[in-house]
């Protein structure tokens, strides 16, 4: 089964939306409070992605299997520092766990930095995600210091900074 990588068009927001919510009750069951997984509906992820992609907010690459998306992944120059890229997203179809998308995308934003001069890509994963940060520690990134979190219903939120540095 072929993957490939192409930019997000506007019409692709509400498949990139749908994915988003199902990986998220896949991937975070567990990790987060019930209640802040459900509270990012359909309806606000089709908003959330319509307007990135209508504002070119972040760049948006998708990943289709027989013309159907599979995943999807967004990014972003530092605000502050232009020889960093910020990895905001980075999602795949539960039915699509461990078939390589993840990795392909992971190829892609190594060489567009690289292609841009950029040295360091960042990240921002969530700190008991145990898979995801075994996926992104196989594929050359390191913790950092750094951190953001948020308090819902009396949970403390953690994302950890990982960073890798483009050869």
């Amino acid at each position: 089964m072929e993957i490939k990588l192409r930019k997000a068009v506007f019409s692709d927001a509400e498949k990139i939306a749908k994915i988003h919510v199902d990986s998220w009750e896949v991937a975070f069951e567990g990790l987060m409070p019930e209640n802040y997984i459900k509270g990012y509906t359909l309806s606000a992820r089709i908003k959330e992605w319509q307007e990135t992609i209508r504002t070119n907010a972040e760049f948006v690459v998708i990943a289709e299997s027989a013309s159907t998306v599979v995943g999807f992944m967004s990014y972003r120059p530092h605000p502050d520092a232009t020889e960093i890229i910020e990895l905001s997203k980075l999602y795949l179809c539960p039915t699509h766990y461990g078939k390589g998308s993840g990795s392909l995308f992971m190829r892609n934003l190594e060489n567009t930095a690289r292609d841009s001069g950029v040295e360091t890509i960042h990240l921002y994963v969530l700190n008991n995600n145990v898979t995801a940060i075994q996926f992104y520690m196989k594929h050359g990134f390191e913790n950092a210091d750094g951190f953001v979190s948020e308090e819902f219903e009396g949970t403390t939120i953690i994302d950890v900074l990982m960073t890798k540095r483009v050869s």
